[in-house]
């Protein structure tokens, strides 16, 4: 009941959420600054000779989601569920 009562209150930006769904690591920001470097770079490359000969294209920064779907996601190991409740039970340390 505790680990569920802690998983139905945890933040979107909690590291469990962004581990079950791979499209929550990245927020706004993260995903406005990827915009604007795929831009850049596609600037810079259209002004080059491989640009205006449309060679060599620079491959665009994938948010999470793309990456998972194409496989080139890696997937991250958890806790089995005995290692999980021995975690949860173990007596924390204060210090003073």
């Amino acid at each position: 009941m505790h680990a569920a009562d802690l998983a139905a209150n945890l933040p979107i930006d909690s590291r469990c959420m962004r581990a079950l769904e791979p499209a929550l690591e990245w927020n706004k920001q993260d995903q406005l600054l990827a915009e604007a470097v795929n831009m850049l770079r596609l600037l810079v490359w259209l002004q080059s000779k491989d640009g205006q000969k449309g060679r060599n294209r620079p491959k665009p920064i994938k948010p999470p989601k793309l990456r998972a779907q194409s496989g080139t996601h890696t997937e991250k190991e958890g806790l089995s569920a005995d290692e999980y409740k021995a975690q949860l039970s173990r007596a924390r340390s204060v210090k003073e």
